[in-house]
């Protein structure tokens, strides 16, 4: 199987169970299985529990009421009041009546289509089944009967075209043989994998990203700017005023050509001493003469990177002369609710590889979350990025993950005023 990062790292999104626990307990039967990172991500997770003994059972089958439970909650459809019951086996004192009359409301469901009005929620839901139903959540449109299996012709043509959609996003998978096998039940070690894809096609679109570059370098504006340019992408410049105009630094009018292009210009201290170090006077002056000099030569002054740490929450003292701060030496995305005076901002330098840097960026998409990445400077493609640098190509492979995620590229008082705190 190809690895798909982005399916195993699925963390503290939702919470959805299909046998509910107290507490998440190891797992005893899931090693050495074909779904087996992908189940233990979900159980950590309570997207699909396990049970007291500790086993996930991954090859017991999934009954109806169990998948259409997950997809509700996975999909964060808002759960129905009271109603009259739309089927004759689900009363309305059932643990799955909620989820199930959520799903009928939602589309998701029909009941005119069910064999004497029955639903026969505690029976296993074949492959078939599941297509639909994932097609429907998403509101997807079927526009063809094809559906791109070898025994197709053995698949309703009610349900042909749902079965083609679901093989064109790679929301399920087929057999080995060609074969979709339309009645097979789903096991749960399946339907811990369809999830996951679910929830990742479901959130194609949101999420923020940042890219910040610190100290000044005139590589940022000689190689990382034209390619902010080639995909209209804005980027943040984090300055030491010391730096500005020095060799090997940018000077002041490429700063201004950059903003009026898009880009924004913080502050990032006067002389990036070690903070946690300094007294409060001294902290109060390496937050006031940057932002004095930017405003006095016509930059922007939209937030604060400031180097190393705080001993203390940097909310008050950041607060009195930004509106926003980001971290050197931050290590997750930011999801809601957010400080927005301790932002995490993230290393893009070697130490950060390809697949972390796309597991960033799925977690974005999945959680609606705003990654924040930094680099000091960006050498010329094919050269050696210096300490704490990448080179275009490594640019260029961020802005393009980017771009095929549908993530939002915004700059930092952007992504303040678009998340909510």
């Amino acid at each position: 199987m190809k690895r798909t990062t982005w399916l195993i790292m699925v963390t503290s999104f939702l919470i959805v169970t299909l046998v509910p626990t107290a507490v998440a307990k190891p797992l005893n039967d899931v090693s050495g299985h074909w779904a087996e990172r992908y189940i233990i991500n979900l159980a950590d997770t309570s997207v699909m529990g396990g049970y007291p003994d500790g086993s996930f059972r991954p090859e017991a089958n999934v009954t109806r009421e169990e998948f259409i439970k997950c997809l509700i909650v996975a999909l964060k459809i808002p759960v129905c009041g009271a109603v009259e019951p739309s089927y004759d086996d689900v009363d309305n004192t059932s643990w799955s009546f909620p989820y199930i009359e959520t799903a009928v409301a939602s589309g998701i469901l029909k009941p005119e289509e069910s064999v004497n009005g029955m639903l026969k929620p505690g029976e296993p839901i074949p492959r078939v089944e599941v297509a639909r139903l994932i097609v429907r959540a998403l509101k997807l449109s079927v526009k063809s009967g094809y559906t791109g299996y070898d025994d197709g012709i053995n698949i309703p043509p009610s349900y042909r075209g749902y079965v083609g959609i679901v093989k064109e996003r790679s929301l399920m998978s087929g057999y080995p043989d060609g074969t979709f096998r339309p009645w097979n039940p789903v096991t749960r070690a399946e339907a811990s994998v369809i999830l996951v894809r679910l929830i990742y096609e479901s959130g194609k679109g949101t999420g923020f990203v940042t890219i910040c570059y610190d100290h000044s370098s005139e590589s940022i504006f000689n190689n990382a700017f034209p390619l902010h340019q080639s995909y209209g992408y804005p980027g943040v410049n984090y300055i030491l005023p010391s730096n500005v105009g020095n060799r090997g630094m940018m000077t002041i009018a490429q700063l201004k050509e950059m903003e009026q292009a898009g880009w924004e210009t913080g502050s990032h201290s006067k002389n990036h001493l070690h903070f946690k170090d300094l007294r409060d006077r001294e902290i109060s002056q390496q937050l006031s003469q940057p932002k004095e000099w930017l405003q006095k030569n016509g930059l922007q002054y939209a937030s604060f990177a400031y180097p190393f740490g705080f001993d203390t929450d940097p909310y008050p003292v950041v607060s009195e002369y930004y509106e926003s701060a980001v971290k050197c030496f931050g290590n997750k995305i930011n999801v809601p609710p957010i400080n927005r005076f301790n932002l995490e901002r993230i290393m893009l330098d070697s130490g950060l590889s390809n697949d972390e840097l796309t597991d960033l960026l799925d977690q974005a998409v999945i959680k609606g979350g705003w990654v924040i990445f930094y680099t000091h400077s960006v050498a010329e493609a094919g050269q050696t990025p210096a300490n704490h640098g990448i080179n275009q190509q490594r640019l260029n492979y961020l802005f393009q993950e980017i771009k095929k995620r549908g993530l939002k590229v915004v700059t930092v008082s952007e992504g303040v005023s678009l998340k909510c705190f």
